[in-house]
């Protein structure tokens, strides 16, 4: 052992770099606590801070943290770290949190004015130096590398594709950056850093700053020699001279932040940490992977009154024990035994993710937690037990018998099932819509990161451990393996089934849950078996028009341009519209100016080369998504198009289609038309289209109370001709097509939270009569406006905010100082309100018309949903029934105190439906 090796370390984590670090790593799917505060950085934080403990055993333990104070660096150099945004408000509202949190669990932080983290940093391990101690920084920063040495290590954090924190000593500095610690300044100083916003030289990148330390050792030596560098680089270097010493300057780490005194080895060791008295803050951000970690560490016995007992006491994270079923006689009399309590968890395994064509390799089953079995078709490469057989069984021990199936995606399994002829499933509770409907804004529903956040930190065994190869298949694992992995879903699904239905009671969600979410998983797994027919002959022919009509544009354009370029290419682009033609430059981004559609909108109204590139991107658009595409997709074995309906893809609750997406698909266009029409009916069949008219103003005109907007709607008006008469005071026989035009921009814009700037831009008006026309209606719909502030205010006292049915959405951002962040949560909570209520309306819709289907026994199939459209397949015979029904069903799907009314259409392909 090396004298390095024996001699204590002291681990100094640069605490600002680990909670941006925690902060970023969620911000597609924030953490947050019960009242829907963000707390990524708290968790990271924590997260970070006991693995390092776990792990490495530090003797000696500090948090450096930067203060609010300018440094020596900005007064020397006003314009250091002028360029970086301010942190978001509710990361900054963590800070406080975190600071608390190591008070609490006596961890020292030390930060001084004047001074940044990293020279606090640095001085510390000048002064453990003193002491025979050695140092560990834990940081991302590169500026931080020019400590290390033979007593000083630095531990960064993972890059991307890796998952362990990685050890940098002097030859892993210079394995990455080609230079040694103590030229990491000078090689900084020469090339910047633009994080900083430090100069450095222009025109010198990393190659050319390596080459030179390389050749003269360090920053002094390059200026001494200017005379041997070419020409070039002599004048770069010459020219930034100042800047490059100056770059140096601020670089460069002080060791005199701290004095001797204070620098306390006691106050600092490890020991005198107290997990105990931080376990009540983790559990307050519902950090149960936290708390959990704290368990293991130190067994900690948990006071039977604590507020975090049934937390810790549950243990959702112990091992579960795994069997395997691999004969007939065991696997009936385990589905006679696990069926009686008449309530299920059930998984399959099958060939892929596609459950149109997929086919079962194995399934798990359980009626308890911790403990599963496992039924292989094939595994290790070999049949095991006969598929045909054992899908008999389920079929009698499950379908007939009527066992409620809880599961992770239950339409996946429920198609599968249907598609192998063992029936139709009581799907009674689905972890992965329970998950969505507790956290709607979460984002990831996959039972790996549930069972982590939920289970107490449960780390699941992932398909990619198991199925190593890229084109390896799930039958060709090991049984021994194969038990692990799968067995084991049934039995987390189970442990989140009974964390989600305490959750869901207590969260008064229970109904919404079991009422219309459950019900609506198998209306959509009917919907999607269902598919629509396609009539490819028809885009094929419609795919020579389009790509004659996209060259002929082409033409056009290069015409006028006078020569021919790749139109797709932003840079020839760019060069053409604002070099050549000398358009105005709008927005630039890090390729130069924007061409964004906004922008050639915008451009379109000045020159007629934009307007020309936006009709030839739309038709790329169109041709690409769905004339070249949707003919791939028509299924062999039914000759239909079976998209994928998301129920968990939004947070107020709409639903979404996928592969292909049939919801975006043109409506107004006559070539979303065109490609509607090749959707078709089969013989003997017609398309019936029945469509919510004005749905989400209804709800509006209901949640506001608002007594002329109630009235246009009661009355049967055309609610936009109503506004627009309102709004200009006059009769509404008397409103142009432009004054509807405009009031129904108003009236969609106030759930959007429309500014007057939008609205001076949506309807090209001067901003100011924009402002006039926003106020002019909340004056004469003022119900609307109180309905506005109060859902606005109601959300800022709860964080959250909750359609008619109970549906929550966190919106913890309303709270924020943050002007922008606040303005947009404000939009977020009354258009969650309206278009929530309105996903609920139709969803009951759905419910209650599949039912009277079932009821009646029809052959109409419901084929698909279009936000606020159904589209049924219906035999000639049922039109007039179907009709009836559909309109009755969805226009008293809910009763509202003003009316809902529904259009209908019948048509023998989608265009003809309108």
């Amino acid at each position: 052992m090396s004298e390095h090796e024996k001699r204590p370390k002291l681990f100094i984590i640069d605490g600002y770099s680990i909670v941006y670090r925690s902060y970023f790593a969620f911000i597609n799917r924030p953490l947050r606590d019960k009242e829907g505060n963000n707390v990524s950085a708290f968790y990271g934080f924590f997260n970070t801070l006991l693995m390092l403990v776990r792990q490495h055993d530090p003797d000696y333990l500090v948090v450096a943290m930067d203060t609010a104070e300018p440094t020596f660096r900005h007064i020397r150099y006003p314009q250091y770290k002028a360029n970086r945004e301010s942190a978001p408000e509710d990361l900054h509202a963590q800070v406080p949190l975190i600071i608390d949190a190591l008070n609490a669990a006596n961890i020292p932080q030390i930060g001084r004015n004047g001074w940044e983290a990293d020279d606090v940093i640095a001085s510390l391990i000048h002064l453990a130096k003193s002491r025979n101690i050695d140092s560990v920084m834990v940081t991302g920063d590169k500026d931080l590398l020019q400590l290390v040495d033979e007593s000083t290590m630095a531990l960064r954090p993972p890059r991307k594709g890796e998952k362990e924190y990685r050890f940098f000593g002097e030859k892993e500095v210079i394995e990455e950056f080609g230079v040694a610690p103590n030229q990491i300044v000078d090689y900084l100083a020469l090339i910047g850093d633009s994080s900083d916003n430090v100069p450095g030289v222009a025109g010198i990148g990393p190659k050319g700053a390596l080459k030179l330390i390389q050749d003269f050792g360090n920053l002094e030596t390059i200026y001494e020699h200017l005379a041997d560098c070419s020409a070039s680089v002599a004048k770069k270097l010459e020219d930034a001279r100042d800047m490059a010493f100056l770059s140096q300057e601020l670089i460069e780490l002080k060791f005199d932040a701290l004095s001797e005194s204070e620098f306390d080895p006691d106050a600092f060791s490890s020991k005198t940490i107290d997990w105990n008295s931080v376990i009540p803050m983790f559990e307050k951000a519902q950090a149960r992977t936290l708390i959990n970690t704290v368990q293991q560490m130190q067994q900690i016995e948990i006071d039977v009154s604590s507020p975090v007992e049934e937390t810790v006491q549950t243990k959702w994270n112990k091992p579960g024990v795994y069997h395997a079923v691999t004969n007939l006689a065991e696997l009936e009399a385990l589905l006679k035994e696990k069926t009686e309590k008449g309530v299920l968890s059930f998984d399959l395994e099958t060939t892929g993710i596609d459950d149109m064509t997929a086919e079962p390799v194995g399934f798990s089953f359980t009626d308890r937690p911790f403990e599963a079995w496992y039924v292989p078709i094939k595994a290790g490469g070999k049949a095991i037990v006969s598929l045909e057989d054992a899908l008999k069984l389920l079929k009698t021990y499950i379908v007939e018998k009527k066992v409620k199936i809880i599961g992770q995606n239950l339409k996946y399994d429920y198609k599968i099932l249907v598609r192998w002829g063992v029936g139709t499933i009581i799907g009674y509770f689905d972890t992965m819509v329970a998950a969505w409907l507790l956290d709607a804004a979460a984002g990831m529903y996959n039972m790996d990161h549930l069972a982590n956040r939920y289970l107490d930190g449960y780390r699941t065994l992932e398909f990619k451990e198991v199925v190593v190869q890229k084109d390896g298949v799930f039958s060709d694992v090991p049984l021994e393996t194969a038990v692990r992995y799968a067995a084991e879903d049934a039995d987390i699904t189970w442990r989140l089934y009974e964390v989600f239905s305490k959750e869901l009671i207590s969260r008064g969600m229970d109904n919404l849950f079991f009422n219309i979410e459950m019900p609506l998983v198998k209306i959509l797994a009917d919907m999607e078996l269902n598919g629509v027919s396609l009539d490819v002959n028809k885009l094929y022919e419609f795919d020579k028009e389009v790509t004659s009509r996209i060259s002929a544009i082409e033409q056009e354009i290069y015409a006028l341009c006078g020569k021919t370029f790749n139109i797709n290419s932003t840079k020839q682009l760019q060069e053409v519209l604002f070099v050549e033609r000398k358009l105005p430059t709008g927005k630039k981004n890090k390729t130069g100016f924007s061409t964004a559609t906004e922008t050639l909108e915008q451009l379109a109204q000045l020159d007629e080369v934009p307007r020309l590139i936006l009709q030839n991107r739309a038709l790329v658009k169109l041709k690409n998504t769905y004339i070249d595409s949707l003919p791939q997709m028509v299924l062999a074995d039914t000759g239909r198009i079976h998209t994928s309906f998301v129920q968990t893809g939004t947070a107020t609750g709409r639903l979404s289609s996928r592969n292909p997406n049939l919801q975006n698909i043109p409506v107004r266009s006559d070539d979303g038309k065109r490609i509607r029409e090749a959707f078709i009916a089969p013989k003997g069949y017609s398309f019936l289209s029945a469509d919510y008219s004005q749905i989400e103003l209804v709800v509006l005109a209901h949640m506001a109370d608002d007594k002329a907007l109630k009235e246009a709607f009661i009355k049967g008006e055309d609610i936009h001709r109503h506004t627009a008469a309102v709004i200009f005071d006059i009769h509404p026989e008397l409103v142009t097509s432009d004054q509807r035009r405009m009031a129904k921009t108003i009236n969609f814009g106030v759930m959007y939270g429309m500014s007057a700037f939008r609205l001076a831009n949506e309807l090209q008006i001067p901003q100011k009569a924009a402002k006039v026309f926003i106020e002019e209606y909340f004056t004469r719909f003022n119900g609307v406006q109180a309905f506005v502030m109060r859902v606005q205010k109601q959300a800022e006292q709860t964080g959250k905010v909750a359609t008619i049915m109970g549906r929550e959405r966190q919106v913890p951002e309303i709270r924020s100082s943050n002007k922008m962040e606040k303005a947009g949560a404000e939009r977020i909570v009354v258009n969650t309100v309206i278009q929530g209520t309105a996903a609920d309306i139709i969803k009951l819709a759905m419910i209650k018309i599949a039912k009277r289907m079932a009821d009646d026994q029809l052959h109409s199939k419901l084929l698909l949903q279009v936000h606020d459209e159904l589209i049924f397949e219906v035999p000639e015979t049922e039109i007039t029934k179907m009709q009836l029904l559909v309109k009755d069903e969805m226009e008293h799907a809910i009763k509202l105190s003003v009316p809902i009314r529904v259009g209908m259409a019948i048509g023998k392909s989608w265009g003809e439906l309108g």
